[in-house]
This record gives structure tokens, sequence and C-alpha cells, in this order.
């Protein structure tokens, strides 16, 4: 079975368009209804994600949930198969230690994103009204392993956010394309993105504990947007930088 680049570019876009589309419906909803209190809302002020999903648009927040969190995982796998079969392709040009943590830190990733994508299936079907403790349990448990797949991405494509050092890879150096370019910027943009919600992150908890209830809220509808870039980011990352005549047709697997 031959994969080419351009479908697998696919997964990313349909990840970060059906988030986005999600947000946006849940969102334009609820300010539509005159941003109205569910039950179980814990947050007096700004509604969120899985109290809006819990009720009227539950359909729509499982739809949503099942197409990101499917097309995320084939994302994460994806790119770090098509990462380690570049790595196999030149290993002599990288250190014995930086290949065996990339490939821990890949392995790590594919299994938290496997482990946490029926999290995030099942997160809108057993909702914040109905089924309240499930649903916390589901959301910590989609959390953990969310963070967990894209801090490992991180990690894994660390290094490839800079040229290559002539020192290390001259025959990389000389022959950087566009593509190249264009795919280390996309890393970049991944990466820096992920650092951001950290920040994020950091801050929201820190807002809920001091009962700023309010700017939490929209922290977290900010942070869910974010990620819509995140997924996005990923378009670019099946760019070879070493053989542009091939961009477009390689398989990924036979």
């Amino acid at each position: 079975m031959r994969l080419s680049l351009r479908s697998l570019r696919l997964l990313p876009l349909v990840a970060g368009t059906a988030w986005s589309i999600t947000l946006l419906a849940l969102l334009i909803y609820w300010l539509a209804e005159g941003r109205p209190r569910y039950p179980f809302q814990s947050n007096p002020y700004v509604a969120y994600i899985s109290d809006i999903g819990a009720f009227r648009l539950k359909p729509v927040f499982i739809v949503g949930a099942l197409l990101t969190s499917t097309t995320l995982l084939g994302t994460i796998i994806t790119v770090h198969l098509a990462f380690h079969q570049h790595r196999n392709r030149h290993r002599g040009l990288f250190t014995e230690h930086r290949w065996k943590y990339t490939k821990v830190s890949s392995i790590i990733a594919c299994i938290f994103a496997f482990a946490s994508c029926p999290c995030q299936i099942c997160l809108p079907i057993f909702d914040n009204h109905r089924k309240h403790q499930i649903h916390q349990v589901l959301l910590s448990l989609a959390l953990l392993g969310t963070g967990v797949t894209a801090l490992c991405t991180t990690i894994t494509f660390w290094g490839e956010m800079w040229p290559p050092r002539k020192e290390e890879s001259p025959h990389e150096a000389k022959t950087e394309t566009p593509l190249g370019t264009r795919r280390r910027r996309s890393i970049m943009a991944s990466n820096t993105l992920f650092m951001i919600e950290i920040v994020l992150g950091t801050c929201f908890i820190a807002f809920l504990w001091t009962g700023s209830y309010r700017v939490a809220g929209i922290l977290e509808w900010v942070m869910s947007f974010l990620f819509t870039g995140y997924f996005w980011a990923f378009v670019g990352f099946w760019i070879p930088s070493d053989d542009p005549a091939a961009a477009e047709e390689r398989p990924l697997r036979r």
C-alpha cells in the first residue's frame, strides 16, 4: 500500500479543521443563547467546552472529537514513522546518543497517542452533565495523554528546528532546499505553539487557584483554539529536505 505525502498531509488538516469548527459551533451557540449557566458548570462566568457540549450540541461535539482524535492519532504515528525513515537513510550523520533518545521519545509519543485517543472519543459521549465523574476521569486521562504525546513529539523534533551544521552534516547543509526550509519552519511553529500552551496552561491553573474564574475560562478557550494551529503545523512535517524531486510522491510505506 502506497501512502503519498500529499494524502498524509490531509490528516493534520482534517484534525485542525474539525477541531476549529467544533469550537466555533460551541462558542457561537453559547453566546447566541445569552451565555447560560449549565448544570455542573464550575466556572460561574465562562462555560467550558465540556459544559456546552453536554446538551443540544452534543452530536456536534461527538463528531468533532471523533474526527479530531482519530486524525491526530494518524498524524502522530505517521510523522514519527517518516522521521525515523529519514534517520535510517542518513544514520551516519547523527550521533548514537541523539539517535537513541529520539527513538525513545517517539515510542512514548505513539504509546500515549494510542492511549489518549479512546479517552478523547469517549469524552463527549460520557458528558459532563449525565456522567460527571466518568467525564472528569476521561478528561484527565485525555489531557495527560495529549500532553505527554505533544511533549515527546517536541523533544523528538527539537533538533530539526535549525539547519544542520556543516561539521555535522555537510551534505545536507549544501543541498537544503526551500522545501526543507518550509519543513523546519513547520516544526518550529509546532514546537513554539506547544511551549506557549505550557505557559498558558500554567497560568490557567494559577487563575483557578486564585479564584479568577473569568480569566481562567477565557484562557481555556484560547488554549483550545491554539491547538488548531498546532494541528495544522504538522502539514509541513513530511516535506523531505534532501530529495525535492520526490517530495510529493515518495510513499511512507509499501
